[in-house]
Order: C-alpha cells, then structure tokens, then sequence
C-alpha cells in the first residue's frame, strides 16, 4: 500500500533518540517497605532505629537522610532473630538464624563496618547488654551464660553454668511432686538490675534465678508452685486444679525502683514478687484480674462450688502465654522510689479477645517505714518483708487503670522508645510504642505506632495531663472574672477535645504496609503547592522519635549541579489501612555536595498533609459508597475487606480519583473551602453521585473529600478511568457502561449503558456492550472534524473505538456530542497505551489546561491545518494513525519472542520523541515515531515483579517487588519499589545511598542509676541497696574487670580521627557510668593521632632489644608453665559445681 503525500511528509519525531548508546537502564534507587520485620532495637542515646528481616537485612535510620543497611552474611539471607545497640561502644549486635553474632561498629565515618562475626554453635536465646559496661551477656538454650567482650572483640572467661540444674540439684531432696517439670532448665530470657549490676536475673521455665556476678552464687530463686486447690490461669475447671503444679515462666520485668519484679507464666498470669522475699509472691494476676485479686490463694467456697456442680459454672476461655513484659517509670515525683508506673504486656488476653498490647497503670511504690525490730536479727540470716511492707508493696500492685493498644493481628513485638536514657532497659520514661503485628499474609508483619503512655494515664511524664497542666497557677482571688471565665472555658474546651483513644505516631514510609504505587511528573508550580508547609502539625498524630546521625553525599564529578535540570516527582501510595499517602521523589532532594552540606531531607520524603483517609467515608453506611454495611462501633480498616483499585491524580489541577474495587470512586480536592451557606450534605441530580463536600478531614491534612460514585450491581467493577485536569472524570465498567461526570457540579453529561445504542453500526453496537479496558483525554481534531475539541478515546477489548467530543453550550456547561465517532485500534489495548502527538513537535496533545486554551481559542490561525498522530499499542502491535481516523502511518507486530507487552509510553527527550513498550522478559522495545522503526532492544535490569511498571514520559519508571503471597491472595504487600531510568548517564552517582555519620550529634550516656531504698529515704540506713551491690560509682568498670578477667586482650585501635566538629562526635559516658574510661580512651586517641604514632614509633624501636631479653626468659618458663597447667584444670574440676552454692 503507497502512502499519501501527507503521511511521506511527516517529521521523523525520534532524530534525536535513535542511536542506541543514547538508551542506558539502570536502577537509581530501591525505596525498601519493611513488611517481613522479626527484630527491633532503638537508642535513645544517639537516636538511632534499627530493623532486622527475615531477609537477612538490617536497616539502620536516624535523622532525614541518614539510613545505612547492613547484611547478615556468610551465608547471605539469614533470618535476623535478635538484635541491640550497644549503647555503651555504639556497636549494633545481632544474632542470626545460624545463631551466630554479628557486631558492627556505628562509629566509622561514611560506611559502618562489619568488626566480627562469632559463631557459637549451639541456639542462643537472649542476649542482654548494659550501657554502663562493655560486656554482653549471651544465654544458649542449654541454659548456660557466656560474656562477649565488645571493647577486644571476644569471649571472654566468665561463664555460668545451668543454674537451674545446679539448683535443683540442691533442693531436690525437699521438692514435691510437681507437675510439668520437664524442660526447666531451658533458659527464656536474662535481665540486669537497673540499679546494681552485679546482679543477673535469669528466667528459666520453671523459674527466676538472680546471680551474683562477683561472689558467683545464686542468691534468689523465684519459683511459682501453686498449691491444690488455686486457680492459677486455667481457673478451677482445670483438670490438675486439685494437684500442686509448677507455672512456666515466659518473661521478666523489674521495677524500675529495682524491688519488685513482675514475672510472666504461660498460663497468662503474671507473678509479682519483693526481690526481698522469695518466698511467696505479692500477688498473682491476669492483666483483667478486678481489685486485689490473687490466683495463687485458694477460694475453698467458690472450689467446692464448681467441682461439684461444674456444668452450672462458665468455664473461663484460655489464655495467651505472657510473652513480653516492660516496666517504665516516669519522672513524675521527687521520692527517689519513683512514682506511678506502668507495666506494658504482650500476651495474657483471652483468646476470644482482640489482639493488642496492654499497659497497666500502678501506683507509686512508696511503702512507710516498717516499726523497728524487738531484737536485731542474727547475722546473716535471709532479710524478710515486714507484714506492714508486704502489705503497702501489695497495694502498690492494684491496678488502677488499663489500655489496651488494639492491632488487627497477632502482636510479635513491641518496642518503647525512651526519651532520653538507655538504663532501665531502654524502658524508663517513654513517648512512642512501635508494635509489630501479623497480617493474613504469611510471614508477614505490619507495623504501627502510638503515643505513651495513653492519654487516659494522666500527664505521667511531668507533662501537662487531661485534668490540670504542670506548673500552671491557681486563679488569685482578685483575678478578673471575665478572665476566670475564659480559662474555664478554654480548659472545658481542652478536655473535650481530648480523645480517651492513644493517638497514632506518624510512621516512615519504610514502615508503611504499602500495597500499591505509582509514579507522578509534576511541574514546579504544582510541586510547590503539593509540599507548602508539608511540616505542619496534624491533628491526632505524635512523631516517631527518631533522629540521630547525619548523611551526605560526595560530588566529585561535580552532578549536583545537574539535578536542578530534572523534574519533579510524586510518588502516590495506598496502604492496607485504606489511606492513600504521597511521597516526594524528587531528586532535588539529593543535593549535597559534602559533610558541610548535609542532606536534610530523606528520599523519598512522606508529604503528611496530603494524606487521604478512605475510612471514615466508608464507615458512614448513609452514603453508599460500600456495599458491605459496616458496624461503625466495631469498624477497622486494616480488618476491611475493601482494598483500593487504582488512584488517579490530576498532576495540574492536584485532584485526586480514588477507583475502590468495589465499583466506588471517590474524588478529592486539595485545599478545598466549605461550601457557604449550605448545613449538611447537599443533595445532587444524578443518582449514582453522593455529595461529600460537607465531610471535613482532620486538622491539618489538606486534601478534602468532594463527591462520590456510588457501586452499582448492575454496572459491575470499574475496568478504566481517566482524569482530566480540565474538569471532567471518565469511568468504565465491566458490563460496559460509561459515565463521563462534569466536576464542577458534579453532574453525569454522558452516560453510556449496554443497552443503549447511539449507532446504528454493528462495530458500535459490539464496542457498547463489551467493556472498555482504555480511557484517554486529548484535545485535538480528527480528519472529519478540523475543530480543536476536548475528546475522549474509549478502547473497548476488541479494539473498537469510541470518540466522544464535549462541546461547550454555555460558560459552564459542557454536553457530549452525539453519536460518537467509531475509529479500530488493535485488539486487546493496553491501559494507557493510546496517545495523540502532534504531527509537528511530537508532544502530547493532552486534556489539560493548555489543550482546554487551544479549544477555547480554536479558530485562531494557529490551529489551522494541525495535525496529529494517534498513537495506540494492543497485546499484539501498535499502529499509528493520522487524525485519529484519518490515514494509516504505520503498524508493527511485536512478535512471539519478545514476550507480553505490559505497558507502553512516550517518552520525550531533546526535543525528540520515541515509543517504548516494556516486556514481560525484562527488556524494552524503543521504536520510531511516527513511523514505528525498530531502534533498540535494551535490556532492562533484573526485577521481581511481574506486574507493569509505572512510567512517566522522561524515561523513568518504577517496579516493584511483592512479598510473597500465597496464590489468591487478596493482599500484596509491597517489599520494595526501583526507581529506574532509560537515561542513566551521568545520574546513577547522583542516586547512591549517602554517606553517614551515625554517631553526629550523639548526647552523653546519663550515670548508671544509683540504688534507692524501699523504705523513705529519710530512714537511716536504708539507702544500703541491694543484694550483694557493688560501689555504684564504678559499678561498671568493676563488672568489665570482672567479666574480662586479669588476661584481657588490648582492645583494637579505635577509628581514625573524625573531620567533624568536637559537639559532633561520639558522647562519652558520663561519671558513674561504666564506660567512662574505654571512651574517653577512644576520644583522646582520636583527638591525638600524632603523640600516638610517636609512642608507637618509640616503643618499636625498644622491641628489639626486649624480644631478645624475653626468648631467654620463655625457655625457663616453659617448663614451668606446663606443670601449672595440668594443676590449674584439675582445680577447675574440683571447684565448677561449688562455685554457685557452696556444697
């Protein structure tokens, strides 16, 4: 077939794009979605937040720009199964799934590295470290302890063995028969006392051993056996109620004034005992257990009761073992013991009961002073609480209020972040709670955080509470009563806003349960008013502390200066808590050139205020946009069956279409005012619309609601939409209906059903009644009609057609002209694969603003004669035609081995422009235009997913790779998105990760907390602390010098010198914490590299002379050493099992 004049005189649009060394994919950045997290660890010290996964990956975040990950190797992918910060050293310790350590020194400018990796051979179940020594205490399940030195990088000799063994062992001959003795020795957790660290709390499964690390013995044993008889957390319909039975202890925690210790059992009860007083414990609780309730005493009446008549009496559902225990104190009193306390629990509910994790609220800890003994007791007998004592800790244990932080799947972990020190296991005085939750995907985990302690505690933390801010003034008698007024009022106000619900910490997007994304171009104009005042506080919402460290990036090819070239981008997210959330991706945000100009902003940067709330629409059943009638009181969007679709964004006029798979969409506007003079929802025409405009969001968030479209059953799921910038929002359905809205009523000006037909014509009669996969906007003219017109392309699955032209009949009404025009484009069109180009520049003639001025302005000389290009792919080819249903250009079939094309796009660049389609086999095909010659083939880098990428028309695009789900699954979540490009020359550098200083801006470790008395302080002699205390001034020094023995190795250099500024560096412990000296060590050779390499210089050339003095000396030792041996290994023989008791 010969082509006409017109097509021979066509621009080849491609001139500049169609050497192949021009195309060059690579992969800019992979933005990481944390969905399969197993570990957590926080500092408070340097603000720092680590994550492990089960990929065998640990990503360190501080401050906005600085993340850094790290990877379990040897081999690669193991499971992250415990993890800690040193705070002490700043190291970051972890425990793989091989069961070996890893440590990682965070103190190394530009790039932490990987110091030494220990393997132990044998499970380890806990790991605990203190920030005022070096030492970490590793437990195996063996139940055997080891010290891991972190300053020399080694075991070192202090060992313990399997306490419980020898402990049982000793007390064998005076245990009852108690039931579920088997496997007690197995170690669950280690715990150091806050406040004495010579002492070491053990939790095996039959109990709790406290150690004494200098004298080597076991000073305590808290063993719970409840006698026959008590209910325990079975209750009395247990089958072994009438037999004395040994609880299983799952976790520990201690009171932060160090005297009360709260241990939890795997029958959902949590035992709290006197450290004083091994004997019995205070109570015996679940975390729902009313008053002064204890489960270890016997209720003969209520036992009888049910034994004998046990079908008259509710059996109690079962409990959840208690997985994890913490206990914060709060600076909220001047009495040393501390005020009012809160213990927060993992696990203990019923199994009927929602899952979450629970806080109890307990009072201050503040017993009187027990009346002075008739004698003194004899020396060195075991202390014993006072009756009075005992009863005053008892009613310190009733709770007085409960909270519980509601998840919509099993709870993992949860995480306190301290506000400013690491003592008290990083538990004490705490403003964010991070849970980790399972979802109904398997493996994988969502994560959410909220404020703490809950508002309904009270101003806990010395700060302003519900009822009477801290510090604030009562009234003066001759204050102005106009004035008294107003404060009462101004108070009334402030309590009635004030939800009884914790609200939510706002989460980086690396948390974020992400389930689908895609990438927006933006101009400067619109970018600037997407991200104006994007910090602005939201209502309801806390920030997540973290902030430490700081990253740059080197620009030593000087590409910096090119990034202002690029445009802007958003990055459009929707979660599984039915939000949608944008991100600013653009480039601009990389720009530093050094440590002198840090980044300040992370990449991609969350935009808060832009957020979309979905569910607070579909909670309301009145407005029908869900077809599910949803429980307001019980309703959870992360429970919901409703998922978002699609999401549509107007990248000029910044609204935003919602398409649900329900059938619902929902449009939004940004910055939108109240409509004056209306109260309530205003009612619309057309049917299938509900106005929205009168739902506000929250404060602070900018995007507000405007209308809906209902679901309908009869017109089936939304299969296509397209949103213009002009104004007007086009919807396709599976029974292949049509409706185009005009949004500035709204109101329906076309609505297309199957049974309606415009045209007589069989091929429009098909395309009305099979749906339309393909939605475009264009302004142009089509070769039967010269007139610039805004037109909709409707693409039905079998290629045919529809082109309906939207007339303007007055200023604001827009009409749909009748019948449409019927054009054939390739069977099977790809979503988003049609566009119109203009013959001339080969840009694309778009339903934007400036198409809307060509069509408004249409009989100006300009538009006279102008052609355009129609550019549409199907699954099999591509074809390009002129005017739309003008003359063929040209057709090209993509082939059987190039694979499914999943997405096509135009992309422009040097004022040239070229197709690109991109396969399911990794690779993209670069064709001509208009004339569809074949360019390039380039092969694209290697991803994991296998749905299309996202694209826009520079070259850039997105893909993403899911966690794995089973098949049928309705959720996806998403694990990480890649940025790439077809450009990549002289831009990857630009993407690298930065550089970090993870210890810039560090603050001082505070002393390590002092022992407090239990009786007042004002008692003499009761500030002797606690069993077996070292001197707590160098309490951590002596635990290093004890633990690494008398032969403890040289530790290693430290870094070299830091660049940065002294206030920068490294925080040193401060006096009285335990690693005072191994830092200010560190510090001094830092600061004075030059007299160290002179010492050293110096000291080698004595070495010499030394080495020859020392050989004679080794040869008459030698003999020597051998017999000293062999004597040393049989007193070790003699001695290991009488260390710990003495026997």
């Amino acid at each position: 077939m010969f082509a006409s004049q017109a097509v021979k005189g066509l621009a080849d649009l491609s001139l500049d794009l169609s050497d192949p060394s021009d195309w060059e994919a690579a992969i800019l950045r992979t933005i990481q979605y944390h969905v399969d997290v197993t570990a957590v660890a926080a500092d408070p010290v340097s603000g720092l937040l680590a994550v492990g996964t089960s990929r065998g990956t640990i990503h360190v975040y501080g401050s906005p720009g600085v993340e850094y990950t790290l990877k379990v190797t040897e081999p690669t992918g193991l499971r992250v199964k415990l993890l800690q910060f040193a705070v002490s050293v700043l190291k970051l310790l972890c425990i793989d799934d091989h069961n070996r350590l890893h440590v990682w020194d965070l103190t190394v400018l530009g790039r932490p590295i990987l110091q030494r990796i220990t393997g132990f051979g044998r499970p380890v179940h806990a790991m605990i470290t203190s920030p005022s020594h070096t030492h970490a205490f590793i437990a195996f399940g063996d139940g055997e302890i080891k010290t891991y030195d972190l300053g020399c990088l080694c075991i070192s000799p202090y060992s313990m063995p399997n306490q419980w063994r020898l402990y049982e062992n000793k007390s064998f001959a005076n245990q009852l028969s108690i039931a579920d003795a088997a496997g007690s020795d197995v170690i669950i957790d280690i715990a150091i006392h806050p406040r004495d660290l010579n002492l070491l709390f053990v939790v095996y499964e039959a109990g709790v051993l406290v150690s004494d690390l200098k004298e080597q013995n076991t000073v305590r044993a808290f063993e719970l056996i409840l006698s026959p008889g008590a209910p325990g957390g079975s209750g009395f319909h247990a089958k072994d109620v009438l037999l004395p039975r040994r609880s299983q202890a799952t976790a520990l925690a201690i009171h932060p004034s160090g005297h009360l210790l709260a241990v939890g059992y795997a029958d959902g009860t949590i035992g709290f005992w006197a450290l004083e007083d091994e004997d019995k414990p205070l109570a015996l609780r679940t975390i729902d257990s009313a008053g002064d309730v204890d489960l270890s005493t016997i209720d003969t009446v209520k036992l009888e009761a049910i034994l004998s008549s046990p079908q008259d009496h509710l059996k109690e559902p079962p409990r959840e073992p208690i997985f994890k225990l913490a206990w914060s104190g709060f600076p909220n009193t001047s009495d040393p013991r501390g005020g009012e306390t809160v213990l927060t629990v993992l696990g203990g509910a019923t199994i009927d009961s929602q899952p979450g994790v629970t806080a109890l609220l307990f009072p201050p800890l503040q017993p009187p002073a027990p009346p002075s003994p008739a004698s003194p007791k004899a020396t060195g007998a075991t202390p014993v609480l006072h009756p009075e004592t005992r009863a005053a800790m008892c009613e310190s244990l009733i709770v007085k209020d409960i909270y519980t932080y509601t998840t919509a799947g099993p709870v993992q972990d949860f995480l306190l972040f301290s506000r400013s020190t690491p003592h008290f296991a990083g538990h004490y005085d705490p403003s964010t709670i991070l849970v980790t939750s399972d979802t109904d995907v398997p493996e994988s985990r969502v994560s959410e955080a909220f404020e703490f302690p809950p508002p309904t505690f009270g101003g806990l933390s010395g700060r302003p509470s519900l009822q009477q801010p801290d510090g604030a003034a009562e009234p003066a008698d001759d204050t102005d009563p106009d004035n008294a007024l107003a404060d009462e009022l101004a108070q009334t106000l402030r309590a009635m806003s004030v939800s009884d619900e914790a609200r939510p910490a706002r989460l980086p997007p690396y948390l974020w349960s992400v389930l689908g994304e895609h990438l927006v171009k933006v101009e400067k104009h619109a970018y600037e008013a997407l991200v104006r005042d994007k910090l602005v506080q939201i209502d309801g919402e806390v920030p997540l502390p973290v902030k430490g460290g700081i990253g740059w990036s080197e620009d030593h090819e000087g590409l910096m200066k090119l990034i202002k070239l690029q445009p802007h981008r958003i990055l459009i997210t929707h979660l599984r808590d039915l939000s949608i959330r944008f991100l600013d991706a653009s480039p601009h945000l990389l720009v530093s050139t050094g440590m002198e100009a840090p980044l300040t902003s992370s990449f991609p940067s969350p935009i808060p205020r832009l957020t979309i709330e979905l569910a607070p629409l579909l909670i309301d059943n009145s407005l029908g946009l869900s077809r599910t009638h949803a429980n307001p009181a019980h309703y959870d969007p992360r429970l919901s069956e409703q998922r978002v679709d699609t999401v549509h964004f107007a990248p000029e006029a910044l609204e935003c279409a919602v398409v649900l798979r329900s059938g619902a969409v929902i449009l939004h506007r940004l910055d939108a005012q109240a409509e004056e003079g209306t109260f309530g929802q205003r009612a619309l025409v057309d049917e299938e619309l509900v106005s929205l405009a009168h739902l506000r969001p929250r404060g602070g968030l900018r995007y507000s609601p405007a209308f809906g479209i209902k679901p309908q059953q009869s017109r089936g799921l939304v299969t296509a939409c397209a949103l213009a910038d002009v104004g007007f929002l086009a919807i396709a359905y599976t029974s292949g209906s049509l409706l185009v809205v005009d949004l500035r009523g709204p109101s329906v000006i076309l609505r297309r059903d199957p049974d309606t037909h415009g045209s007589s014509g069989f091929l429009h009669r098909h395309a009305d009644t099979e749906p339309i996969i393909s939605l475009t906007w264009t302004c142009c003219s089509v070769s039967t009609d010269p007139e610039v017109r805004l037109r909709l392309i409707c693409s039905a699955v079998s290629g045919a057609t529809s082109v309906y032209a939207l007339t303007q009949s007055a200023p604001s009404a827009w009409s749909a002209m009748q019948p449409a025009l019927v054009v054939d484009a390739p069977a099977r069109p790809i979503p988003g694969g049609c566009f119109v180009l203009d013959a001339k520049k080969g840009s694309q003639c778009r339903g934007d603003r400036k198409g809307l001025a060509a069509v408004l302005q249409a009989d100006g000389p300009t538009d006279v004669g102008r052609k355009v290009i129609f550019v549409a792919a199907g699954a099999k080819g591509v074809r390009c035609t002129l005017n739309i249903d003008g003359e063929r250009i040209a057709k090209v079939e993509w082939g059987s081995k190039t694979g499914v094309v999943q997405h096509v796009e135009v992309v422009e660049r040097s004022d040239s422009s070229a197709l690109v389609a991109y396969t399911s086999t990794g690779n993209a095909l670069i064709y001509s235009l208009p004339h569809l010659e074949h360019i390039h083939t380039l092969p694209l880098p290697p991803s994991n997913s296998s749905d299309a990428p996202s694209t826009d028309d520079t070259g850039d695009f997105t893909t993403h790779t899911p966690f794995p789900t089973p098949a049928g699954s309705s959720l996806r979540p998403l694990l990480s998105t890649e940025l790439h490009t077809l450009f990549a020359q002289r831009r990857a550098g630009t993407y690298a990760l930065p550089l970090v200083d993870l210890a810039h801006g560090r603050g001082a470790i505070p002393p390590q907390p002092q022992p407090v008395s239990l009786g007042p302080p004002s008692v003499i002699g009761s500030v002797l602390g606690y069993i077996g205390s070292l001197t707590a001034a160098s309490a951590g020094e002596q635990i290093d010098l004890l633990l690494a023995g008398p032969d403890r190795p040289i530790p290693p250099p430290p870094p070299p010198s830091r660049k940065t500024t002294p206030s920068a560096r490294v925080g040193t412990v401060s006096a009285g914490g335990g690693a005072a000296s191994v830092s200010a060590a560190a510090a001094g050779m830092s600061s004075g590299v030059a007299d160290l390499y002179n010492r050293l210089g110096t000291a080698l050339s004595e070495r010499g002379e030394m080495l020859g003095d020392l050989q004679q000396s080794m040869d008459s030792l030698e003999q020597g050493s051998k017999s000293m041996v062999e004597q040393a290994k049989r007193l070790a023989a003699q001695q290991s099992m009488k260390s710990w008791f003495g026997f």
